[in-house]
């Protein structure tokens, strides 16, 4: 047999994982539809994008036909439908949605190239409680499914965009992102101009706990946007922290995420001692040809998800002879009892159990333990 059949960053899974993503998925989703989130499936495949599908799979097509690739987002996809066949339902338009990505590579921290994503977008709203309500939505659910110790970080591209156009007519424009990316900040004052290095010093100065570095926002608001956004960042974080007192909040402002869409702010999820975020969001703006919508939302990863979670995969299964009626099987499986069905005489019941690793089996009309 092949050993070579799964490419790298691909899997198969046998393990117990594989039903405890199942569960946990219907459980976020039955909660974000609890909370008005109208379910939602996009295709596996669509057309290219240069803008937004850097990381995709591209499928062999006939030459004179337009390039397809697998997707590696959805948040993009729900844009589109939001824009096209959603555009005359009323705003906001609140949709949660579940299904499997896949990208072209991996990254140091989330080597998986294909994973389940879970998220939920709330469309046509410009009003900074609906980012609350994103980022609230997305603690309790991850809270739902049995993850402790979670931290949030708030990051804004508005900041360090308006670093860039500052720096715009330089030479070393390319290089300078590059080191900041790396939170290299004695790399990029090497490269600047001395009258530049005091906004870039004062934008990495708001980086650490957000009560402790809330302070030094004040310095960077050098125009009306950055005053604006600062605001939107204090408004929204003094809101969601009153009713969610035990996370831990961070700011990072020159942390942009990689696919490039947000364009405010921004918020990750991290869980203690598990690499990768568990989740992600923010805010961005939906183009399409004339039209034009503020929209925020976010995405669950279920691959780090499953690593955070401090649940215990627990069943009980119960061996039980075929011969048992349907009654008696619909009972069991009320009481939480997966049956599992052997079709020797119902004397080896207990032997079948042993061998299934069952915890129970049914004999005599009675639940036995093992």
């Amino acid at each position: 047999m092949p050993n070579n059949l799964i490419p790298e960053g691909f899997k198969d899974d046998v393990t117990d994982k594989v039903s405890t993503e199942h569960k946990y998925k219907n459980s976020i989703i039955d909660f974000f539809q609890s909370h008005g989130y109208e379910l939602i499936k996009t295709p596996l495949i669509e057309f290219y994008d240069s803008k937004v599908t850097d990381n995709s799979f591209n499928l062999k097509v006939n030459k004179h036909q337009k390039k397809l690739i697998i997707r590696d987002d959805i948040t993009m996809q729900v844009a589109r439908l939001s824009l096209t066949r959603l555009f005359d339902k009323k705003r906001p338009l609140k949709l949660c949605y579940y299904g499997e990505v896949v990208r072209k590579k991996g990254t140091m921290l989330r080597p998986e190239r294909q994973f389940l994503q879970i998220g939920a977008e709330c469309i046509g709203e410009k009003n900074n409680l609906a980012d609350v309500e994103m980022m609230d939505l997305a603690y309790s659910a991850l809270k739902l499914v049995g993850i402790r110790e979670i931290s949030i970080e708030i990051s804004s591209r508005i900041f360090i965009d308006n670093f860039y156009e500052i720096i715009k007519e330089s030479k070393n424009t390319d290089e300078i992102k590059r080191l900041i990316k790396q939170k290299d900040l004695k790399g990029v004052l090497n490269l600047l101009d001395k009258n530049k290095h005091q906004y870039l010093k004062d934008i990495f100065n708001c980086t650490g706990s957000y009560f402790e570095k809330k302070i030094n926002l004040e310095k960077l608001k050098i125009d009306k946007k950055n005053s604006q956004e600062i605001e939107n960042i204090k408004n929204i974080i003094k809101i969601f922290h009153r009713d969610n007192k035990g996370i831990k909040i961070f700011l990072d402002l020159c942390e942009i995420d990689d696919k490039n869409y947000h364009k405010g702010i921004r918020f990750t999820f991290f869980a203690n001692n598990v690499r990768g975020e568990i989740a992600r969001g923010g805010r961005y703006i939906i183009h399409n040809t004339d039209k034009k919508e503020n929209a925020t939302g976010f995405t669950c990863y279920m691959d780090t998800i499953l690593r955070a979670s401090s649940y215990k995969a627990t069943t009980k299964k119960i061996m039980t002879n075929s011969g048992l009626s349907k009654i008696k099987k619909k009972k069991l499986i009320e009481k939480g009892y997966i049956i599992l069905t052997h079709f020797d005489d119902v004397k080896y019941t207990k032997n079948r159990a042993i061998e299934q690793n069952c915890q129970y089996y049914f004999y005599n009309d009675n639940i036995k333990s093992l």
